[in-house]
């Protein structure tokens, strides 16, 4: 009985040690953060962004982060005048990634941008116009490539979904699309 009771015990405390240790969380790589430029097509137009991204790795295979891109030049929009009317947006928020391979020199991922968007039109001469704001949702595959112990070249080519805009002069369907983006990631040294 008692070597019964020494058996159940054992058992019981390999099973909470077993499942204590699936539910751990572990950051495997130090985060990675830079600047870059992202290339999609805005109201039939092409527009150019600027941004960054950043993330961290845990457990081998999970990135979290965040990541936003902004219009320094807006697209031109229909105008019934002699003005000049412009609409520019930017978002950001948080991305959810997985790696689906993380070698020395290189690593492919997909990760979500769950973001918040602004737009606005712009005049020439200046006028008021309106401002909204809307939520981003942002799917990409991206590629890493070690250009050092610090720095990454981030290539990636995402979807943007925007809903909810609500414009006068631009819909959903004109604000979303396919993008490509380029970056340079610069990281803490885990050095070894």
């Amino acid at each position: 009985m008692l070597i019964l009771m020494s058996f159940n015990g054992n058992a019981q405390n390999e099973a909470i040690s077993d499942s204590a240790s699936r539910r751990t969380i572990k950051m495997t790589s130090f985060a990675y953060g830079g600047t870059g430029v992202l290339f999609t097509k805005v109201n039939n137009q092409l527009g150019v962004m600027t941004g960054g991204r950043g993330s961290a790795t845990f457990n081998n295979r999970y990135t979290f982060g965040g990541g936003g891109w902004g219009m320094p030049k807006g697209v031109e929009i229909d105008s019934k005048t002699d003005t000049l009317r412009f609409f520019k947006f930017g978002y950001g928020g948080l991305e959810f990634g997985y790696l689906f391979y993380e070698g020395k020199k290189a690593r492919f991922g997909s990760n979500l941008l769950v973001a918040c968007g602004v737009g606005f039109k712009e005049t020439q001469p200046k006028a008021s116009g309106e401002v909204k704001m809307f939520p981003v949702f942002e799917p990409s595959i991206y590629s890493h490539i070690n250009l050092g112990k610090l720095l990454r070249l981030d290539v990636g080519v995402t979807y943007r979904f925007v809903t909810g805009s609500k414009f006068s002069f631009i819909n959903n369907r004109q604000l979303s699309g396919p993008s490509i983006y380029i970056a340079f990631l610069v990281g803490t040294c885990n050095c070894k």
